[in-house]
């Protein structure tokens, strides 16, 4: 037998049984493959708004605090006179009082040569080039601040023209771009580095101007680069968490469809060994027959996930929000490829192995429906009693390491929840039947409920695979519901405690703190009091939020630092509403697998049970009744995913406010609740095509049926 001529034939043969059996792998595919490009073009815009050195820059001099202006201006005239420089820009940096629309308030202002390579002004959405006795604003500053392009502000008493608005780090704060020869001309702005761009030596600049710091600027962007990524470790931590999930999910349901196709495929593998096919070769079969099934579906999975991530990032791109061309990273593509066809020969290695046992004769005569043979009780139990002992002694050490490393910590959760779901997966079975066996009870006259509860029963391993998908989605979704509740309220408390007025202003910041509170005590429409390091700042009865801060403004000196806490919070609410919002797609994206594995479950369920169906109907059974069972089975395997999965979800997702040194706050019931029975609901929805195949058995085609 040529192994791989055959298993072509077998798929070309059975197109929409192989369709089948790839959409879980082509759909986890393309959520890892949309995940990861999302992620690395994020990493790389989320580095670029942290990156304050321009890509132009060669080398970085760094001078001593105590240097002045002229020094600076001459030490950059030395650099810029050597044969190998192109360009030098000396950073100015410093909090400057200005008044713009009628109020004065603090700037951060920072000097850029206003064009070139090593200007940090990207493209204008507004104006002109920067000029001498211009600033180029960010568009929240201009908004804030009320000022277009052509207005004029008074920055330390130096009039300056707006010259353009565009994207520029903002941080919350006001800020501003403006030429070296204004920044001097404040002077209480300091020289922080100099940026030199040129084919030069880092040793030759250092010795040339002494004791500054010298480093090149491949070396700072790295630095900077670095710090950014460090604080996505988290983040990237729970996306590879959620991909892999994803893709243990569609390994599940793979699994489950090849062990109940190949059953089906009895009479034909019992030939092939009669015609000399030996025991190796049926499993190679099995074997290459899952790759080619995994690498089409996997193919497809890239394809979709690369048109999602490119749509995602044009609409990012065209908001604003990312600046850089997109990164279609053909490396990670290959790599999903390559893990989606892996997953996939993984998947089918039970059925392969299954497969190879059989003999002729005992294949030939064989049920059909193999789902409903026995399963070997005492090695899933040792395996899955091996898996729950490791799973509680991993969540141990993660509740341990919580207090020295939260990523440690986050990591061994979830380790912790994978060990669990292996266990609860090779246990799947037994459950099943002690479920059903629970329920036998309560069956009463209904014919189809009858069926559905001795289907589930019989048939548990094919249950079982699509209550532990059902379960996984639940259980991440229930984690997440958890994790969010507690995050949102331990962070709403946190600014509750640190914000308990509309604005602050910390005592260390001012020199006469008793002076800042008499004059503000003076205005009528201002409220302050002086609690520890901070002065307290809220809007006195009838006071709105735009009369308070006028009158603080008015009230206090040029300079002094006010921090609003509507800022604050609106920061924190759309950090949240981010985080939401990636935690529901990701969900969402596991859920649809695990609706998936339903559907493709029930249908071939449908398929390999038609002459059973068929009885039933010659028995009395109507149409209705046979697709109510199978609605009824779906219901009983979403039933027992849900109870599983919003059990242990919950714990975990505890666990993991642990791990980050969170408070867990109110249980979220009510959105607890609608997961129990929005998944339920799904899985009835999801089981409609099998139904309507069901519904369609009729008694005597069905009985002929093979």
């Amino acid at each position: 037998m040529i192994v791989p001529q055959t298993a072509v034939r077998s798929i070309r043969r059975r197109p929409k049984q192989a369709l089948m059996m790839g959409l879980a792998i082509a759909l986890a595919t393309a959520f890892a493959a949309s995940s990861i490009l999302i992620a690395i073009n994020a990493r790389a815009a989320l580095v670029a708004f942290g990156m304050t050195t321009p890509e132009a820059t060669d080398v970085v001099v760094v001078p001593p605090e105590s240097i002045d202006n002229e020094a600076v201006a001459h030490m950059a005239g030395q650099v810029a006179a050597l044969p190998e420089t192109d360009e030098v820009a000396v950073e100015y940096l410093g909090d400057v009082s200005v008044e713009a629309g009628g109020l004065t308030s603090t700037w951060k202002l920072t000097s850029d040569p206003g064009s070139g390579a090593l200007s940090a002004i990207p493209d204008l959405e507004e104006g002109d080039a920067l000029q001498a006795g211009e600033i180029y604003l960010g568009v929240s500053t201009a908004e804030r601040s009320g000022v277009s392009v052509g207005d004029t502000v008074v920055a330390a008493g130096r009039e300056l023209v707006v010259a353009g608005i565009g994207q520029i780090h903002e941080f919350g704060m006001d800020v501003g771009l403006i030429t070296e020869e204004d920044a001097v001309a404040i002077g209480s702005m300091t020289p922080v580095q100099i940026f030199i761009a040129g084919d030069m030596d880092p040793d030759a600049v250092s010795a040339l101007i002494g004791d500054s710091l010298v480093i090149s600027g491949e070396e700072q962007r790295t630095d900077q680069a670095r710090t950014v990524t460090d604080t996505l470790v988290g983040v990237f931590g729970a996306l590879t968490v959620f991909v892999g999930l994803a893709l243990l999910s569609a390994v599940v349901i793979v699994g489950s469809t090849f062990r109940t196709v190949f059953s089906r495929r009895a009479t034909e593998l019992a030939l092939l060994r009669c015609v000399g096919a030996g025991r190796a070769q049926l499993r190679r079969l099995v074997l290459f027959e899952a790759a080619c099934i995994g690498l089409l579906s996997g193919i497809v999975g890239v394809a979709v996930g690369w048109a999602l991530a490119a749509g995602l990032v044009a609409v990012a791109q065209s908001s604003g929000l990312l600046t850089d061309a997109f990164n279609s990273a053909p490396l990670a593509l290959v790599a999903c490829l390559v893990l989606a066809t892996l997953s996939t020969v993984v998947a089918a290695l039970p059925a392969a192995k299954a497969a190879g046992k059989a003999s002729p004769i005992a294949a030939l005569s064989a049920a059909r429906a193999t789902e409903a043979r026995s399963t070997r009780r005492a090695v899933r139990l040792v395996a899955a009693s091996v898996l729950a002992l490791s799973a509680v002694a991993t969540g141990a050490a993660g509740a341990i390491a919580a207090s020295t490393d939260e990523f440690l910590a986050l990591g061994l959760t979830a380790l912790s929840g994978v060990l669990l779901f292996v266990a609860l997966v090779c246990i799947g079975p037994f459950i099943v039947q002690w479920f059903a066996a629970l329920l036998r009870p309560l069956t009463g006259s209904s014919g189809a409920v009858r069926v559905a509860v001795s289907n589930a029963r019989r048939s548990s391993r094919r249950t079982a695979a699509m209550s532990t998908v059902l379960m996984l989605g639940v259980g991440l979704t229930a984690s997440l519901v958890v994790g969010v509740a507690g995050a949102t309220a331990d962070a709403r408390e946190d600014m509750e405690s640190n914000f308990s007025s509309a604005a602050i202003i910390p005592v260390d910041f001012v020199d006469d703190p008793d002076a800042v509170v008499d004059l503000l005590t003076e205005h009528p429409a201002v409220d302050v009091r002086v609690d520890g390091l901070d002065i307290l700042i809220d809007p006195a009865p009838g006071t709105g939020a735009v009369e308070l801060r006028s009158a603080v403004l008015e009230s206090v000196s040029d300079g002094t630092p006010v921090f609003w806490a509507s800022d604050v919070r609106a920061g924190i609410e759309q950090t949240l509403l981010i985080g939401q919002i990636i935690g529901i797609v990701m969900i969402s994206v596991t859920l649809i697998v695990a609706m998936v594995g339903v559907m493709v479950t029930l249908a071939l369920s449908v398929a390999e049970r038609r002459e059973e169906i068929a009885l039933i109907r010659a028995l009395g059974m109507t149409r209705a009744g046979a697709r109510r069972s199978l609605a009824i089975e779906a219901a009983l395997a979403a039933t027992l995913g849900s109870i599983t999965g919003v059990v242990f979800g919950s714990g975990y997702g505890l666990l993991a406010l642990n791990a980050l040194g969170m408070s867990a706050g109110a249980p979220p019931i009510g959105s607890l609740t609608a997961v129990f029975f929005g998944v339920i609901i799904a899985s009835i929805l999801a089981a409609a095509i099998p139904m309507r195949t069901a519904g369609r058995v009729s008694p005597a085609i069905g009985m002929a049926a093979r």
